[in-house]
């Protein structure tokens, strides 16, 4: 009897760790998988490179900036004309962005292709905000904004307010030439 208790026990336990594994690839695996592949350019940036006057900020938006961890930027670029590969990778990027750990805030399309920005987290409690624009002929971005909860109202303020600040974008030029209109 005590070796069929100690049976199902043993059964229960090995199905339970099972339902508990997932498949699914999370955004942060998609990004480690990605970090020694050629055909991405990865960037991460802490959030000390954003701002040389962070003290310059107002009260309310030191403590808004407070809030981000840093930024991880990756961007797909087509090369010469392969765009089945890039197809490849965006679908993976969608699946994942799809799950239900994200919720879909805005998207739009227009000239320089489709832009849908996601947050995972509480609104008022956000910790990751994802902004993924594709373009069918020149490839994908994908920028990543981590931090501890995080709240996108504070987070469209800083925007603004770093708008208008002294940031050095010269970092970010690689990323930026996979929609450049070449």
């Amino acid at each position: 009897m005590y070796n069929t208790i100690k049976t199902v026990v043993a059964a229960f336990a090995v199905l339970l760790t099972l339902a508990s594994c997932s498949n699914k690839q999370s955004l942060q695996e998609y990004y480690v998988d990605n970090q020694e592949n050629g055909d991405f350019i990865l960037v991460d940036v802490p959030t000390s490179l954003l701002g040389k006057n962070v003290e310059a900020l107002s009260e309310e938006q030191q403590e808004v900036f407070k809030t981000v961890r840093k930024i991880n930027l990756m961007a797909y670029q087509t090369k010469s004309g392969d765009t089945a590969a890039m197809q490849v990778e965006r679908d993976k990027v969608k699946e994942i962005l799809t799950s239900d750990d994200y919720e879909e805030l805005m998207k739009a399309s227009g000239d320089m292709g489709q832009m849908r920005l996601y947050f995972k987290g509480e609104e008022d409690a956000i910790d990751e905000v994802i902004f993924f624009g594709a373009d069918d002929n020149k490839g994908f971005m994908l920028a990543r904004l981590l931090g501890n909860d995080m709240n996108i109202g504070d987070m469209m303020r800083m925007a603004e307010s770093l708008e208008k600040s002294d940031i050095d974008v010269s970092q970010f030029g690689s990323i930026m030439e996979v929609f450049d209109n070449k």
